[in-house]
Formats: C-alpha cells, structure tokens, sequence
C-alpha cells in the first residue's frame, strides 16, 4: 500500500500534519497521542519517559502482558513501528528536562507535554516560548479533561512533584489524546477544558402528565412530554 492510498480518507480535511513531534510522557495520556499522531501520518516522533509499564497502565492501554517491567518509550515504539514501519520513532528512558529540551527544540516543530509534572510543565512551555515552538499540554484527572497551548506558572502546594494516584481509565485517556492531536493537526486555536460528560448536547428531558383522556376514564397510562431542545443548545453553546 502507498502513502497516497494509506492517506487518502483524510486528504481533504487538510492536516497540518508537522515532520517532527516530541512528547514528553508515555503514560495514558501520551501513549495515545503517540499512536493518533503515528497513524494520521507524523513521520518522526521522539518520545521520553524513564518510567517501565506496570500493569495497572493496561486499563487505559493498548499492550499485552509482555509490556510489563519493559521501557514504556519500547513498548510504544514496537508498537507504533509495527503499524507504520516508515515511521522513524525514537524513545529515550529519561526525563526531558536540561539540555535535552535545547536539543529536542532545535529537532521538532511540536512539543506535547503528557507528564503530571506542573514544574516540568513550566519549564517546558517557556522553553518553547524562547524557541518559538508549538506547544500543547494534554492530561485528565478522572473524567475532567485538559487540552491547552498555555501554562499559567501558578503551581498549587497540592500540585508539587508529589505523586499521586487518580482515577483513570481508557475512555478519557484516549479522548484527551485524540483533541491534542487534533489541535496539533487542524485546530491549533482551540483550548479544551471540561468534563466528559459535558460532550454533546445533554439528554432531552421528559416530563410526563395525563393525556385528557386517562383523566376522563381514570386510567394511569400518561403521554411523554418532550422540553424544548433550545435550552440545552444554548448552554452548551455557552460552555464552548
């Protein structure tokens, strides 16, 4: 198969698909921008992470039991070399911090920050200011998610380089990688930040009263009641 035909579904929505990408952490979260940003066509990505896989990483991943104890950076490679061999995948077991931002920022058109770390974060976001280069951090706590091109340099005493164990699982996981690589690719301009159960137009409420008909005969049967959907739609307008 060519890269014309491997492509072709996709060619009219005219990504904006970089040479180069560096994601700093392979966890849930960077894992699967690694593999979206792989298949919609990236031809050179670095990742870095010094952490292995642990099994509690397959809820939200797509590896075999194999990836236990393993280099997360080898796991994701194998994997992302096993679907699209033409990509050229580096990963490096280490942090990116030091003078290895210096270097990644002279190589890669886009930074993606997955790490839970907001002093890395910091650090990594001026950086990429001082070289003037793409930035995005993506990550979750439970179902609230965030996608943005903007750190605030305000860090919480709760959010030191302590860590901590938050609920995860799949479904959040893979929806905040596919919006950061989605704004890598189309929409560079847009800022995400919400809770998954605020996606979509909320369920349409129904109210149930007696049709003139029971009230006559006595009957308890009722005819459903459906709300205008204009409320909903405006409030979800506003939320946008």
């Amino acid at each position: 198969m060519t890269q014309n035909e491997l492509y072709q579904r996709q060619q009219q929505l005219q990504l904006d698909v970089p040479r180069s990408v560096t994601i700093a952490g392979v966890g849930g979260v960077g894992s699967w921008v690694a593999i979206f940003s792989a298949m919609s066509g990236v031809p050179e990505l670095f990742l870095f992470d010094p952490d292995v896989m642990e099994e509690h990483n397959r809820n939200r991943l797509p590896f075999c039991e194999g990836s236990i104890n393993r280099p997360k950076v080898d796991v994701v490679r194998e994997y992302i070399n096993a679907i699209r061999p033409d990509a050229i995948v580096v990963g490096s077991q280490q942090k990116l911090e030091g003078e290895l931002i210096d270097v990644q920022l002279r190589l890669s058109n886009w930074v993606i920050d997955c790490t839970d770390s907001p002093k890395s974060q910091i650090v990594l976001y001026n950086k990429c200011l001082e070289f003037s280069k793409a930035f995005i951090r993506a990550g979750y706590d439970g179902t609230h998610i965030t996608v943005t091109s903007v750190v605030s340099g305000w860090i919480k005493d709760e959010e030191q380089e302590t860590y901590e164990v938050n609920p995860s699982w799949v479904v959040p996981s893979a929806i905040v990688a596919g919006i950061a690589v989605a704004k890598m690719l189309k929409y560079s301009n847009q800022e995400t930040s919400l809770d998954i159960s605020e996606i979509g137009i909320p369920q349409i409420q129904r109210a149930s009263r007696r049709t003139a008909r029971c009230n006559q005969d006595g009957g308890n049967s009722t005819q459903l009641h459906i709300d205008s959907l204009e409320p909903a739609m405006t409030a979800t307008r506003r939320r946008r």
